[in-house]
């Protein structure tokens, strides 16, 4: 495929999937339920204050990553590194925040080798928590037959089978080799991989309960429809993540959202939930990138005085 096909085709999808969903906006408009709409400020904060926990736990876990691969760094050193680069995955492609990440780490004089395996295994058990949260998220909501239960098995039987050691060790061997790193054996058994992978769930939990108080800052939904929206929340960010094409999934993980949350949501509601939650979870990055730059600073100043 030639190169200007490349670059243009993935801004054509992305473009053709908000024109469709702006569409049906449109056309739909007159069915979205006006009057139980409201604006409650103090659940709005309270979904950003859920983001916290998220990132915190995010940060924990990979200087868990980087002190289990035997380069031990401190805690707000995970949180700045993470903080100033988890912002690039809005750039075309996937690589751009590992590449970025791998960069601030030689800068703290860390292995690059090693930077370059807990990326690849941090991915790994973000996958891996993530499609264990939507198979339990979508039993528990119980919208399912047998057909649907074997596909909703698959993320579980995937998530499970990636924590095997060997084939933990296999997929980071191979991307070693993507990265053209030479490879690297390590001594990961099946239980440190699901401790491993505790703070993973941990942050997912924290991002979806957000989710849920965003969404009831302007439309009530109740509790009991959690597993509901974690399982819409689980499968798009999963399959954003998957289609590397689109930059943090965008597009994508909107026209996911909009089609799963249809079940329980009128659909133009849907799509207008699904715009929202963009704007929420990018804002708030956006504010925890110029605090991981802040921290960088002091955390910089007490290493040089040291």
């Amino acid at each position: 495929m030639p190169k200007f096909l490349k670059r243009i085709l993935p801004v054509v999808i992305i473009a053709v999937i908000f024109l469709f969903l702006g569409k049906n906006l449109v056309e739909n408009w007159s069915s979205i339920p006006f009057s139980e709409l409201h604006f409650n400020v103090w659940l709005l904060i309270l979904s950003f204050l859920f983001l916290i926990p998220h990132f915190l736990s995010y940060s924990k876990s990979w200087q868990v990553i980087m002190r289990t691969l035997g380069h031990p760094i401190s805690f707000w050193q995970s949180f700045w590194m993470i903080a100033t680069t988890q912002i690039a995955k809005y750039l075309p492609g996937r690589v751009w925040y590992m590449v970025g990440r791998v960069y601030v780490g030689k800068k703290e004089e860390l292995d690059e080798q090693s930077l370059a395996v807990s990326m690849i295994l941090e991915t790994c058990l973000l996958i891996a928590s993530i499609g264990s949260i939507f198979l339990i998220s979508a039993f528990i909501a119980g919208n399912f037959d047998f057909t649907s239960l074997l596909v909703y098995s698959i993320p579980l039987i995937v998530a499970l089978v990636i924590l095997v050691p060997r084939i933990l060790q296999w997929i980071i061997n191979i991307g070693l080799g993507i990265l053209k790193k030479p490879r690297k054996d390590l001594k990961l058994t099946y239980l440190k991989n699901l401790r491993l992978s505790f703070w993973f769930f941990i942050l997912w939990f924290a991002q979806i309960i957000g989710f849920y108080f965003l969404i009831n800052a302007i439309y009530y939904i109740p509790f009991s429809k959690v597993p509901n929206l974690a399982a819409a929340y689980a499968l798009s960010w999963l399959i954003g993540f998957i289609v590397i094409f689109a930059p943090g999934g965008l597009g994508v993980r909107e026209g996911t959202m909009t089609f799963l949350l249809s079940s329980v949501l009128p659909t133009p509601l849907a799509i207008v939930i699904s715009f929202i939650t963009r704007i929420w979870i990018t804002l708030f990055e956006v504010l925890v990138f110029f605090i991981g730059l802040i921290i960088m600073k002091v955390v910089g100043k007490k290493d040089k005085a040291a």
